[in-house]
């Protein structure tokens, strides 16, 4: 895995990381549980500076064991005289050639249209063949115009720019006029037409783009009398997928406790004195300057006090089943919900959970066009 590096973590909370890791696409390979305490993983050396910081924040200790760069291979190659020359001339053409984007994936779309989403990075100037001289803000802030699309990250991995979007639970249909189409694969279950004329009927199965109602109404003989502003609620049972990785043991909660400790910071001298607390704690720390001109600062850390979390793999599926039907279905004022999901053991007492749902929700939106 070239590119990458391996790096060991030691501390509480485990399922914490890795969901902050996941929450900031940072891609985990090859994760390894050494110790109650200690685990090593693969990721990205261009993450490495996030998964630091990510690290520090919630107290983690972080080293590298191993690190597998393209600058490392290079200087592997060197006493190879005879490669010398070839190289370099690789090394001319991939940094031209790197300086530009190649290939855009785009990951995490159900709903939105891939094409939709490499139509809105082109109006806003990012395609393939342009330099990667933007910030990937830029993306995210394009993409976010979108009203399926609630969160957007995206990163360059060598020539790739990688997009994973978040879909919103719920859609609000543009106001203007047109037809309501499908924003989902359903099965159609109701149907209530205010204005415009209905193009489906109780349980048909529909592909996400069908016109649900068109902004038209028809005389008895089928002759259009009107063009209008298609308004109704369409409802259909829809499927949705929820993934989450969490432990059953070994991981530890807050109890509410805090203590906090501050140093006074001047000229490198050090006021007070740095005192951590008996048994397991979370440590956050917070610099404070105090004066404008001279550099003096006050170092607060506050401890959180830790109680291990002991919960059975059938509790840990259910609490995460309960998770998933909230954040995807009541929210969306789905209703009718049944739920499914499956286990897959990524470490010692680590799962990912995947929970399926079929839920009836309103499937209908405003076409744009």
């Amino acid at each position: 895995m070239k590119g990458c590096v391996k790096l060991e973590f030691i501390g509480l909370n485990q399922v914490k990381l890795l969901n902050a890791f996941a929450a900031k696409g940072i891609t985990v390979k090859e994760l390894s549980k050494v110790s109650q305490k200690s685990m090593t993983m693969w990721i990205p050396l261009s993450r490495k500076a996030e998964a630091l910081e990510l690290s520090e924040k919630y107290g983690f200790e972080c080293s590298v064991k191993e690190e597998r760069s393209a600058k490392k291979t290079f200087l592997g190659l060197l006493p190879r005289c005879g490669l010398i020359v070839g190289i370099i001339s690789m090394i001319v053409v991939s940094i031209i050639v790197s300086r530009f984007v190649w290939k855009i994936e785009i990951s995490g779309n159900d709903r939105v249209d891939e094409l939709t989403i490499l139509r809105t990075l082109k109006q806003n100037g990012i395609s393939v063949g342009r330099e990667k001289n933007f910030d990937r803000r830029f993306v995210e802030d394009a993409l976010l115009a979108l009203d399926e699309i609630s969160a957007v990250s995206a990163e360059i991995v060598g020539t790739t720019l990688k997009v994973n979007v978040v879909e919103s639970a719920v859609v609000t249909p543009s106001k203007q006029k047109g037809d309501i189409i499908s924003l989902y694969d359903a099965e159609v279950t109701r149907i209530v037409v205010n204005s415009g004329t209905a193009k489906v009927k109780i349980g048909d199965r529909v592909p996400m783009g069908t016109v649900l109602i068109e902004g038209a109404e028809y005389d008895t003989e089928g002759n259009p009398l009107v063009v209008t502003d298609a308004q109704g609620d369409i409802f259909g049972k829809v499927n949705f997928t929820y993934t989450e990785v969490a432990t059953t043991s070994g991981g530890y909660v807050r109890t509410g406790k805090v203590q906090k400790n501050t140093v006074i910071k001047f000229f490198g001298l050090n006021i007070g004195k740095t005192k951590e607390p008996d048994g397991k704690f979370e440590a956050q720390k917070t610099v404070t300057r105090l004066f404008s001109i001279f550099p003096l600062y006050a170092e607060t850390t506050e401890y959180y006090e830790l109680e291990k979390a002991e919960i059975s793999l059938d509790e840990l599926v259910r609490k995460t089943v309960d998770k998933a039907v909230s954040t995807l279905i009541i929210r969306a004022g789905g209703s009718a919900v049944s739920t499914t999901s499956n286990v897959a053991e990524v470490a010692e007492n680590i799962y990912k959970i995947t929970v399926h749902i079929e839920a009836e929700v309103s499937i209908g939106g405003k076409r744009i066009d």
